[in-house]
């Protein structure tokens, strides 16, 4: 099994079930701009919550089998393994499925994860321990501090300037390289090694 990235932006996306799992799921699919949508006679209060603020829609039901039509994605979350398996059986033709309860017939794992602006780190154990996935996700927040969101920035920026200045191969893998060292975390590193770049015919630099 491999790891891929999927942009569920404006996918549409059905949770069966309405308890912490299902919430835990709700809140990271929610952020990821995904259309949301809970199926279950009973929630959280964390997903009534999100549904006041218009965040995800509710259906307030058990499930019935048309719920899965036209998804892109399915979370089963209910706490009943024979009910889980009907719901896999029925949404054969989900291009993506995910079985909280780890049963058989799920094709996605949604890892623990964080955000850095455009640097974007998962990890999942593919159900054997979601708490060490967590415990991973934790320690690599601290070691990933928010200042990574514009570090990241900068990266993206030197690095289209770096690919479209006249410069030999080699001093623009210098360069790609070089950016890499932490000090570049610090605002100021980043404006004098653009600077440095602009010298060497990297296009214009505008310092907000």
């Amino acid at each position: 099994m491999i790891s891929l990235s999927v942009d569920l932006k404006q996918k549409d996306v059905i949770i069966i079930g309405g308890g912490k799992t299902a919430e835990k799921r709700a809140e990271v699919l929610q952020r990821e701009g995904a259309r949301t949508t809970i199926v279950s006679p009973a929630i959280t209060t964390g997903l009534k919550r999100m549904i006041m603020n218009n965040k995800i829609q509710w259906v307030n039901r058990h499930f019935e089998s048309g719920d899965v039509i036209g998804a892109f994605l399915i979370v089963i979350a209910t706490n009943d393994y024979e009910t889980n398996d009907r719901i896999t059986k029925l949404a054969e033709d989900v291009p993506l499925v995910n079985r909280a309860d780890g049963g058989n017939g799920g094709n996605l794992h949604i890892p623990a994860q964080f955000s850095r602006g455009k640097l974007n780190i998962s990890v999942t154990t593919q159900g054997a321990s979601p708490k060490l996935a967590r415990r991973l996700r934790e320690e690599w927040e601290e070691r990933f501090p928010p200042a990574y969101k514009e570090y990241m920035d900068f990266l993206y920026e030197c690095r289209q300037i770096v690919k479209a200045s006249p410069m030999s191969k080699a001093e623009k893998d210098m360069y790609l390289e070089k950016m890499l060292d932490p000090s570049y975390l610090e605002r100021e590193q980043q404006w004098i090694l653009k600077g440095e770049i602009h010298k060497k015919g990297g296009g214009i630099i505008c310092r907000d």
